[in-house]
């Protein structure tokens, strides 16, 4: 485990938990959404420049374990295409520097889905949602 894993953090005394899902700037722990309206109005950050960055990380890491998780799909995947897919949900750890670039920390294969606060169910039903959605299932053809 890194310093800046929260499930390390949480047990420290000086740590913040947030409260309530609609106060995401307040608390230790805070969601994408205001850290990049703090990066943009406070720091004077180009966040669009970072989220791209920060996709462009994203699909080269992808990129570069792609040969493998092409095999461990196969491997698993049965004919039917349309509604026997596999999916891997994987987490991604980005830290920013003082100049605000980011570095990949490391990639969770497997990351928790468990919550421990309302800024955490919120943005983690979110995600469970957004995952089924993009799944697009439909009726099983016979």
């Amino acid at each position: 485990m890194h310093l800046t894993n929260y499930a390390v953090n949480k047990h420290s005394n000086k740590f913040q938990p947030n409260r309530a899902d609609i106060m995401d700037s307040v608390g230790h722990k805070r969601s994408l959404k205001y850290a990049l309206k703090f990066l943009k109005k406070m720091e004077g950050r180009d966040t669009n420049l970072l989220l791209q960055q920060i996709k462009d990380i994203v699909v080269k890491t992808l990129i570069s374990g792609q040969a493998y998780l092409d095999s461990v799909f196969k491997s698993v995947q049965l004919d039917d295409f349309e509604n026997s897919m596999c999916f891997h949900l994987l987490g991604f750890d980005i830290m920013l520097d003082q100049k605000c670039k980011p570095y990949l920390l490391e990639v969770n294969h497997s990351p928790s889905l468990s919550t421990d606060s309302p800024i955490d169910a919120k943005i983690k039903n979110g995600l469970i949602r957004d995952t089924i959605q993009m799944l697009a299932l439909t009726k099983q053809r016979k």
